[in-house]
């Protein structure tokens, strides 16, 4: 069977396509992403089905597949090329989709219609091909890699140990973390897994099929060739604006004032002998663009970009210019500009540079992963088959609730063996 759905390889495990989903929502919600240790380690759903409904789970066993299913969860459900994929690595990815979808285009997976037509099944469905194709997806590059002969170095190792050691810290230490992975049905060695295949195993591969060229080695000369050729331009602006942060106009006497601002301004610019450093004066103190918190300004060295990347009226007039020539009083829909011409600066050309360069390889990469993913076999079992995400998720959350209950009546006991004993009286 080959996978049906195209994972995109620039995001890694946090990639789930929603595709013929997209029409189905009226108001998505925005999902929740967070991936250490899991792409939605979220509490309890609001409406968790009762634990009486399954039993009580035995919340001391660390393998959660077992308890929720019946089976342990280095059961294999599916092989990816001959490489077996086990239930926890499945039943992760499905948990991550359900509640993805359940948060995007339901608002919470409590809401979800399981049976609701996608025009290509149904929900039920849709989920567990996208939780196959996640984990088939990182199986591809475990794959790859291993053909390759590419796999952890000593210090990536020791790297990955320090990525594990924060995640306990970030979860508040190793009781928490621990609680963290059951909640998702992970453990810890499915984990650090996971994170040697998207944090170094998929970056390596990606160097070993795109290497990337040194950006450090390029020389001004063909950094400003290559920005020359793409048509790039470097601008400063001052920007005196006539609409609010929300972008509706402002009043008639407010972009009066504007407009007489950048006359007056543009008067003392043209009649500087020192024009440029006045320019820069004047935009640091006058400029309403883009600030941080602290007053400065948010682009000081202005923008180097190409052509439709601005507004028509900025690049119009930016085009006009030769370096060092000041701009009359420009219009755009954001204000009156006034703008400045400069060489392309080495170092943001450098950097832009880079960024494209990324860009290229991440694109080339998703292609080479989407080709890999369509060529995959991917065969499922039996025990792949029984298992019903619904019923799956229903468990889950009772489980999690079960063990929410559970530190609640911890912590409580924890409190009441910790308060002090009645002030004895003092001795005579």
């Amino acid at each position: 069977m080959k996978a049906t759905k195209r994972i995109l390889g620039a995001a890694l495990c946090g990639a789930l396509l929603i595709g013929t989903l997209a029409g189905c929502a009226e108001t998505p919600a925005d999902p929740s992403s967070s991936v250490s240790p899991s792409p939605s380690a979220s509490a309890a759903p609001s409406e968790s089905p009762s634990a009486l409904q399954f039993g009580d789970f035995d919340l001391n066993s660390v393998d959660v597949t077992q308890v929720l299913l019946g089976i342990p969860g280095d059961t294999t459900v599916m092989t990816v090329d001959g490489a077996a994929v086990d239930a926890e690595e499945y039943l992760y990815w499905l948990g991550y989709a359900t509640e993805y979808v359940g948060y995007y285009m339901f608002g919470d997976p409590t809401a979800i219609d399981w049976e609701m037509d996608t025009g290509s099944g149904t929900v039920a469905e849709y989920l567990v091909n996208n939780a196959r194709d996640l984990a088939a997806f990182n199986q591809v590059i475990r794959n790859q890699c291993a053909q390759r002969n590419i796999a952890m170095t000593a210090e990536q190792e020791a790297e990955l140990d320090q990525q594990m050691a924060d995640a306990v810290e970030n979860s508040g230490g190793q009781d928490n973390f621990e609680l963290a992975l059951k909640e998702v049905n992970r453990t810890e060695e499915g984990l650090r897994s996971m994170y040697s295949a998207s944090n170094f195993l998929y970056p390596a591969l990606q160097e070993q099929l795109f290497p990337a060229q040194d950006a450090a080695a390029l020389t001004a000369e063909e950094l400003a060739q290559w920005a020359s050729d793409k048509g790039l331009m470097q601008v400063k602006h001052i920007l005196f604006k006539t609409v609010d942060d929300s972008g509706s106009p402002l009043s008639d006497e407010e972009i009066a004032a504007a407009k007489q601002k950048a006359e007056d301004t543009l008067a003392q610019l043209q009649a500087s002998d020192d024009m440029e450093n006045l320019f820069d004066q004047l935009m640091n103190e006058l400029s309403e663009d883009g600030r941080y918190a602290d007053g400065t300004l948010g682009a000081p060295d202005g923008y180097l970009f190409g052509e439709g990347e601005m507004v028509q009226e900025f690049e119009d007039a930016a085009k006009a210019l030769g370096e060092h020539e000041l701009s009359d009083i420009v219009e755009t829909s954001y204000g009156y500009h006034i703008l400045l011409r400069l060489p392309v600066d080495t170092e943001m050309a450098r950097e832009a540079w880079t960024s494209e360069q990324d860009a290229s390889i991440s694109e080339q990469m998703n292609e080479q992963m989407n080709t890999w993913m369509e060529e995959a076999d991917i065969q499922t079992n039996d025990t792949f088959a029984s298992i019903d995400p619904k019923d799956y998720y229903e468990r889950l959350s009772a489980y999690r609730a079960q063990l929410a209950a559970a530190e609640e009546a911890d912590a409580a006991e924890g409190a009441a063996t910790a308060e002090p004993s009645a002030t004895p009286a003092a001795e005579g």
